[in-house]
């Protein structure tokens, strides 16, 4: 997406596009991992960001609840804090669970009973639709939001918020409700549109649910438990609730372990509710839980994954110049192996088909793995 307005231009793509299948690609790229030791991880990512011209990226691969192998390319390190983008859902989805698990909130929750004082001290809703959107439809993006190129957290809406505020800061009160003051392209509940500002809504009924400032709610009641530790990233806190985390690739594959079929932490009715993939039907095999991409794995359990990316290209905003572009994805499988992969900058086009191909090759190099130790 390309705007222009007196202050520049603005491109900005923030997606979560899942693969359609688990099966592997048949390229030669794919299917020749260097070796049978977590090495393999190595040479996929290396050969995937020479063809896509990634000149920074990195892995790290988590096997039996420690780092087995880390690669980095560039001028990268592989145990520093990143922006994470649509990962941070996950974070988001988890802290939902812990308020329907604390009785706080449910899953059938309307918009409008759970910002009851966020709508009255703000405005109403145009569209009645959405105030009767439930909380389990803004978590599988069923709430009836329209696609990325209208989506308002991210898209024209959010460079005219820009322009006049800065990116630095959480979104405003008037942000959040001028972003939920539109009429939806859909009724709710009758189709998956990945929606940004879906997370967002939830943002901002968690600090309604706890009284508190959502980052810090959700730090404490999710991460700090973990023995984990992270942050909104510092240039970009506007993303919030939808992909506003920073943290480091070691620390979110422990986190990964909450969206594990018998991890039972985020509460059972969560996790059985996640579990189900009950008109959550996303795309291909896969179903949207928890701010997670979800499947059946083979032999029971299931496999987890997300992407996320954010490139941003705007003059004349507030903060002056505002530039970022990369790729992440993460991944967890059912025997509790996990990776995350980071690249800079994204790579064109914006369908993520590089992304998916760089999906199926680390998993090409997973499946290939015989010796972890």
């Amino acid at each position: 997406m390309m705007m222009r307005g007196a202050g520049g231009h603005h491109r900005h793509v923030m997606t979560a596009v899942l693969a359609t299948t688990v099966a592997l690609a048949s390229s030669a790229v794919a299917q020749s991992p260097s070796s049978d030791t977590p090495e393999a991880f190595g040479p996929a990512l290396k050969r995937w960001a020479a063809k896509h011209k990634a000149t920074q990226a990195f892995v790290v691969v988590r096997h039996g609840s420690r780092i087995v192998y880390r690669s980095a390319i560039g001028d990268i390190d592989p145990k520093a804090p990143v922006h994470l983008a649509s990962l941070s859902k996950a974070v988001t989805g988890a802290c939902v669970a812990t308020l329907i698990r604390d009785g706080k909130l449910a899953f059938d929750s309307t918009v409008s009973s759970a910002l009851t004082s966020f709508i009255a001290l703000h405005g109403k809703l145009r569209d009645t639709r959405l105030a009767r959107a439930t909380v389990a439809q803004l978590l599988t993006h069923r709430a009836g939001f329209g696609t990325k190129e209208n989506d308002p957290a991210s898209g024209p809406a959010l460079f005219r918020y820009l322009k006049t505020n800065t990116a630095a800061a959480p979104p405003t009160p008037a942000f959040v409700i001028r972003v939920l003051d539109q009429r939806l392209p859909n009724h709710p509940g009758a189709k998956y549109v990945y929606s940004n500002t879906g997370y967002l809504a939830l943002g901002a009924i968690i600090e309604e649910a706890t009284g508190g400032e959502y980052a810090p709610h959700c730090r404490d009641a999710v991460l700090a438990p973990l023995g984990l530790t992270a942050e909104l990233e510092p240039a970009w806190r506007v993303m919030w609730s939808y992909g506003g985390w920073r943290m480091t690739a070691d620390d979110y594959l422990t986190f990964l372990d909450l969206f594990a079929a018998e991890d039972q932490r985020l509460g059972a009715a969560a996790k059985s509710w996640m579990l189900d993939p009950t008109g959550k039907a996303a795309r291909g095999e896969f179903w949207y839980g928890l701010g997670v991409n979800v499947t059946k794995a083979d032999g029971g359990g299931v496999m987890v994954r997300h992407f996320g990316s954010w490139d941003y290209d705007m003059s004349g905003a507030k903060d002056g110049v505002l530039q970022a572009s990369f790729l992440t994805f993460a991944a967890r499988q059912a025997d509790g192996t996990s990776w995350f992969a980071y690249a800079a900058p994204r790579p064109a086009p914006d369908d993520n088909k590089p992304g998916e191909e760089l999906a199926r090759n680390l998993l090409t190099a997973y499946r290939a793995v015989r010796k972890w130790d």
